[in-house]
């Protein structure tokens, strides 16, 4: 029943587009790396991976919003349908919807000049600042880096003011469409990043990837999804009723998610730019190679789970704790298993590769780190992969009661990082990272995670079922 009533079933192929589009990423990335040594140089590779990672600062004024906005949304549309194109269902779950949609436009707009200025002047301040970044002479007159950055920054601040419109169709459970242009995007993206290179743009090539993900967006929200937009401007203009509560509902799940984004960017990105300052030319680039490697098997493991969040707030929101249950486990067990694949696979390959003399082999192994690191960096990705799904379980809630335990666990991992980075380049990073992990973080998360589903499913029975078709998310 729970699979006719709330669609699981169609899920499938959306859960095959997210993991297709995640793992293309990660399939095309040694050739995206080999472009990139034969068009760069080893201070055009580092300007490269840094930034990607500088523009992680958009966590400082996005404050994990996107996240309550799927959560928030999927709430409501267990009341709600998409029917030729319009939403359709209870005025109260319409009327709240429509003034989700208004409301975080109104944020992300603001946030968005904000980033703009925060970027623009970060980033100059960071990359002109030679003397410091690059060790010699010969490669800061390699790297001409001002107005392609500029021409990310841009692009990538009008990406995030369609962030708001995207989230709240994941949250309504438009999957299926989302992936497949989310996969469409991601092939089009580095087959530009490709073009770009071979062609000696250099750095442009990550403004000409942020321009396509842009036009992608752009579509979305304005021709595909134009009448489910529409029509709920028409109706929140035609009816005041019940409005949702921002500083109630969305602002206090908003700030906390916020402050750990903060600390996440800290632990995870900070050692990557103390290696670009103290550890030479080129260190940081095969640690951004190797950590987007990682990053990629994480994020295409978790697209088994990610892509029922949706569902999950619908369970959670008609209080169906059996279904809820059975759709996390059986999930979480795939984002295990996969990963565990995909990282086996990886770190029997950098082995393989340190081992062999050809020039291919040893290219590439030249942009990764070295297996010892990488290992470690594997085994601190799997032990973190529980506390990931628990993670999502809990705020599909719309609660996040992770806060304190973030606070103690992100800055130990990033002080760990730091401190044995600092001596040991990128194996006390690595080091850092999994004793972190390990010890602190994921046994934390664990700990909230089963209170947390031990006491909000106590005594609460399950609401009966809404009668008709508003249950259907289609």
């Amino acid at each position: 029943m729970i699979r006719g009533a709330f669609g699981i079933g169609s899920s499938d192929s959306s859960i095959r587009d997210a993991v297709l589009a995640r793992f293309w990423q990660l399939f095309t990335g040694p050739l995206t790396q080999l472009l990139l040594v034969w068009h760069l140089t080893a201070a055009g590779q580092d300007y490269f991976q840094a930034f990607s990672r500088m523009l992680g600062l958009q966590i400082f004024v996005e404050l994990g919003l996107s996240v309550v906005l799927i959560s928030v949304a999927s709430h409501e549309w267990a009341e709600l349908r998409l029917e030729n194109g319009v939403v359709t269902g209870t005025s109260r779950a319409l009327n709240r919807l429509a003034s989700l949609v208004r409301q975080s436009l109104r944020w992300y707009l603001l946030a968005a000049v904000v980033f703009l200025a925060l970027i623009c002047l970060t980033g100059s301040w960071f990359f002109g600042d030679t003397e410091r970044l690059l060790a010699s002479e010969r490669g800061r007159a390699q790297v001409s880096w001002r107005a392609p950055w500029l021409a990310l920054s841009l692009l990538t601040t009008l990406q995030l003011a369609c962030l708001p419109l995207t989230s709240i169709l994941e949250g309504c459970n438009q999957l299926r469409v989302l992936n497949r242009v989310r996969l469409i995007q991601a092939i089009c993206g580095t087959a530009t990043v490709w073009l770009l290179l071979v062609t000696g743009t250099g750095l442009w090539a990550l403004a000409g990837s942020a321009a396509v993900r842009l036009t992608f967006d752009l579509w979305l929200v304005a021709v595909r999804y134009r009448f489910f937009f529409a029509s709920l401007r028409e109706h929140l203009d035609a009816d005041f009723g019940e409005q949702l509560n921002w500083r109630a509902e969305v602002r206090p799940l908003q700030w906390r998610i916020a402050v750990q984004g903060m600390l996440l960017w800290a632990a995870t990105q900070m050692p990557l730019l103390v290696i670009f300052r103290y550890h030479g030319e080129g260190e940081a680039g095969r640690l951004g190679m190797t950590w987007t490697v990682l990053t990629a098997l994480q994020s295409a493991s978790m697209a088994w789970l990610e892509s029922k969040r949706p569902q999950m707030g619908m369970l959670i929101a008609t209080r169906r704790w059996q279904e809820l249950d059975q759709v996390f486990f059986r999930m979480s067990l795939h984002a295990m298993t996969g990963l565990t694949a995909g990282l086996t696979i990886f770190c029997g390959s950098v082995w393989w590769l340190g081992t062999r003399t050809e020039w291919l082999c040893v290219r590439l192994s030249e942009r990764l780190l070295p297996f010892y690191p990488t290992l470690l960096f594997s085994l601190a990705m799997l032990v973190l992969q529980p506390a990931l799904c628990t993670n999502l379980y809990v705020r599909a809630h719309k609660r996040d009661p992770f806060l304190a335990a973030a606070v103690v666990s992100s800055s130990w991992v990033a002080i760990l990082q730091l401190a044995f980075g600092r001596s040991l380049g990128t194996s006390g990073v690595a080091l850092g990272y999994l004793l972190g992990t390990a010890f602190i973080q994921t046994p934390l998360w664990l700990a909230i995670w089963a209170n947390a589903r031990r006491e909000w499913h106590r005594d609460n029975p399950a609401l009966p079922r809404v009668e008709g078709e508003s249950l259907k998310l289609d």
